[in-house]
């Protein structure tokens, strides 16, 4: 013997043809090409996709500051009712010290606004 094992491995190179070689890498070549437009589809949907969620996102914020500015307004709407509210005993007392300052002048004469005397007196203009 000339000095090779005779359990050396076969390299796979030797088993195949040239042109089995030759189709193998091209059938490889096609698959990995289909791998990459499909690759580059699902890169396009997703790329879509994200900026119509970009989209979403500001008229989002858009409507959140809308609905932050109202809650504002009504925030200040209650503030604005509750001073007007802690008022209400000072205006009734206000009120109670006019009409007893006009109250001796128009006691006994029931008059109504119109005129026409007191509906309690069963008396009226157009009887």
């Amino acid at each position: 013997m000339s000095g090779k094992s005779v359990n050396a491995p076969i390299p796979p190179i030797a088993l195949v043809s040239d042109e089995e070689t030759e189709e193998s890498i091209f059938k490889k070549f096609v698959e990995t090409r289909e791998r990459i437009v499909a690759a580059k589809m699902r890169l396009a949907i997703l790329d879509q996709t994200k900026w119509m969620l970009r989209e979403r996102i500001i008229e989002v914020d858009m409507k959140t500051t809308s609905v932050k500015r109202k809650i504002a307004k009504i925030d200040q709407e209650i503030i604005n009712i509750t001073k007007a509210s802690a008022r209400i005993p000072e205006i009734k007392r206000d009120i109670k010290e006019l009409n007893f300052g006009n109250a001796p002048s128009m006691k006994g004469k029931g008059k109504t606004k119109v005129g026409s005397d007191d509906e309690s007196t069963g008396s009226s203009p157009y009887s």
